[in-house]
């Protein structure tokens, strides 16, 4: 029987075609790009890796682009303070030739289902550090002796013999992974590590034929370690370089200097493809404030001025978007990296082959970039747990009847794998809306994308045949009518604002700025317990936004100091362009009148203000649910076990729900 054509494969029709890349096929133009799950074992390639990229092989990718596997011994990251190599970011050591037959493994799960699978090589050369302000156990290495800014260390200037022992390095893990079956190998020349770092003159200052004083001198580091591994590889392996076409700081890279850069490298003749990306360490993954397609210009100017097939990356979130871009010419491969995090099966529910919405990935760069031993996500519970729960597993057992009490991220999740494992479900909100302290933390500015979660929830349940019963506040016997096998119980929580009994001026939380009911914005102290978070942020920028003239206080050294890295340059940039005044070391005593009390957390000295308006983010109390016959059994998630934060939410709904199928007949009670 012929294969019939959905609806969605003729939408995304150049996106869901084949491509031919040097030597092998891709049987899309799907690219996962490359991202260090930091989960292997002792540098090897451990059950976890070949779980993770599994899933998204699975899921449809034409390709894969494993994160960056170390290329040379000196790229090892020590963890001992005596310098032993203990490699912190526990990314795979390709240099190792005892890694092969673990990375065969991983090797043989990608190529089980079609998909093709390139390693990428890296050496972070003076980014090669533990954590930015701690000083390296030992040293570590660059063009020239010049520090990364705001790292603790200089680096050490390689000399010709060991820049000549690094290109072996690199053709000795090309062999490697070639014996381990990967399809092609993929040069990390961009974000500012070693290689970027001979290109770009932020970093490299020398006068010998590796400095900057001509193309082919500023190339040679990069041109020498190509023909290595076409030498030792021959032209079956697929041979790629990954480069920032701006390194978005004054002085650095351009798109002029890449263009230049590239065409030098094709030149040769030995590479493949070029993929382009932008920035450096720090800041090259993109936030909901940065444009959707970040890189799309980069990769289309570039593209105009080689021959080499191009991949376009950063901020591609949709299929749309992907088909956008490769339709107009932009690129000839679109690479996803978080939207593969946030759903593995986003190329299959592209090409309808799979029913159900792509789960988005909301760009907040939270959980994703903070952990070490995998990449989670926020609104994906199974990232890095795809051992446990793929999302391709069915997770079905007798249907039951599920009740959920509560219509925030973490009910609306619950709901969504209840029903999708065949459960009837039940779900009561109070409000009229369904999305809870979501839908308030999206009017911050360019937080808007954090609905596109809860969308995606309540359009799935709805998809589903949940019942949902929104504007209904449960009562015991709602929930007794229901007679459910498990209740899940995720009432949230609600702020707590301090009472100031002399205060002569509104004091009100965080929520009341985000519901819009704040007035009176000609002086306003917005007040950090110490959280430091986005709560207190976004309150501060809406109403910079609406004029106000704000201050913002924090007993912290640093205001708003657990931002995540690459969301901070451009939140402290918004704030204080709008005129916000910051003062750390900084508490709120009291509010007498119209002025406010304010208290050095260090001194202890104090000083009087005038304000006409007292914004306080303090602590959240959870709000519980005392409507639950006897004996119902329940499961509590969220804020309502303890105010946290999305995340938390989506887990715990996970670990509920899917308990039930670990359990088989039984539930937790």
């Amino acid at each position: 029987m012929p294969h019939r054509v959905t609806a969605t494969q003729q939408q995304y029709t150049t996106l869901l075609s084949p491509f031919q890349l040097g030597s092998i096929e891709l049987k899309n133009r799907v690219v996962m790009l490359p991202m260090g799950a930091r989960q292997s074992r002792d540098g090897l390639a451990s059950d976890a890796d070949v779980a993770w990229l599994e899933e998204r092989a699975r899921g449809g990718v034409g390709l894969i682009i494993t994160g960056g596997q170390l290329a040379s011994p000196t790229a090892v990251v020590p963890s001992n303070a005596d310098g032993a190599p203990g490699n912190v970011y526990r990314l795979m050591e390709a240099f190792r030739p005892e890694g092969v037959d673990a990375a065969r493994r991983l090797v043989t799960a990608v190529h089980s289902h079609g998909t093709r699978i390139i390693g990428q090589l890296v050496h972070q050369g003076r980014d090669n550090s533990f954590q930015p302000g701690i000083s390296s156990a030992a040293p570590i290495m660059a063009p020239s002796p010049i520090r990364t800014p705001g790292a603790s260390d200089t680096p050490h200037e390689l000399s010709c013999h060991e820049i000549e022992q690094l290109v072996t390095d690199f053709g000795i893990s090309a062999r490697n992974l070639q014996e381990a079956g990967y399809d092609g190998v993929e040069l990390h020349g961009a974000h500012g590590y070693l290689i970027a770092q001979f290109l770009s003159p932020l970093a490299n200052a020398r006068t010998d034929r590796y400095g900057l004083q001509t193309i082919d001198n500023r190339t040679r580091f990069l041109r020498d370690i190509i023909a290595e591994v076409r030498r030792v590889c021959g032209r079956a392996m697929v041979l790629g370089v990954r480069l920032s076409a701006d390194e978005e700081i004054p002085g650095g890279i351009d798109i002029a200097t890449t263009k230049e850069i590239v065409g030098r490298i094709e030149q040769d003749g030995l590479i493949d493809y070029v993929s382009i990306s932008r920035a450096t360490r720090g800041n090259y993954v993109k936030d909901s404030s940065v444009a959707f397609g970040a890189a799309r210009e980069s990769a289309a100017a570039v593209r105009r001025s080689t021959e080499l097939p191009v991949i376009a990356a950063s901020r591609i979130t949709t299929p749309a978007l992907a088909e956008q871009i490769l339709r107009d010419g932009d690129a000839d491969l679109v690479g996803l990296g978080r939207a593969l995090i946030a759903d593995p099966t986003f190329v299959l529910k592209a090409s309808g082959e799979i029913p159900g919405a792509i789960r988005p990935c909301i760009a907040f760069v939270q959980d994703c970039r903070q952990s070490v031993g995998g990449v989670l996500c926020g609104v994906n519970a199974s990232a890095s747990r795809e051992r446990q729960w793929s999302a391709h597993s069915a997770n079905r057992v007798a249907p039951r009847r599920i009740a959920v009490v509560g219509g925030g991220p973490g009910g609306l999740e619950a709901a969504r794998l209840a029903a999708e494992a065949g459960h009837r479900v039940a779900l009561w909100e109070s409000s009229d809306n369904l999305g809870g302290q979501v839908l308030r933390a999206a009017s911050a500015p360019h937080r808007g994308e954090l609905k596109g979660l809860v969308e995606f929830q309540a359009s799935e349940i709805h998809r589903l045949g949940v019942e949902v019963l929104s504007g209904t506040t449960a009562t015991t016997a709602d929930i007794a009518s229901f007679d459910p096998d498990l209740t899940i119980v995720a009432t949230g929580s609600r702020p707590h604002t301090p009472i100031y009994p002399k205060a002569g001026i509104p004091v009100v939380s965080t929520w009341a700025v985000h519901d819009g009911v704040a007035t009176d914005l000609a002086r306003v102290l917005v007040v950090d317990d110490g959280t430091g978070f986005w709560p207190v942020a976004g309150a501060a920028e809406i109403l910079a936004a609406r004029g106000a003239h704000v201050e913002l206080v924090g007993p912290a050294g640093a205001i708003l100091q657990n931002i995540p890295a690459e969301s901070a340059p451009g939140l402290h940039r918004r704030l204080r362009t709008a005129g916000v005044t910051y003062s750390p070391f900084t508490t709120l005593a009291d509010v007498d009148g119209e002025h406010a009390l304010l208290r050095d957390s260090v001194t202890g000295e104090t000083r009087r203000v005038a304000y006409t308006l007292v914004v306080v983010q303090s602590a959240q109390l959870a709000v519980p649910f005392d409507a639950l016959p006897e004996t119902v059994k329940s499961i509590s998630i969220g804020d309502c076990v303890a105010p946290r934060r999305i995340s938390h939410a989506i887990l715990e709904a996970n670990k509920a729900i899917r308990s039930m199928a670990v359990q088989g007949a039984g539930v937790a009670g």
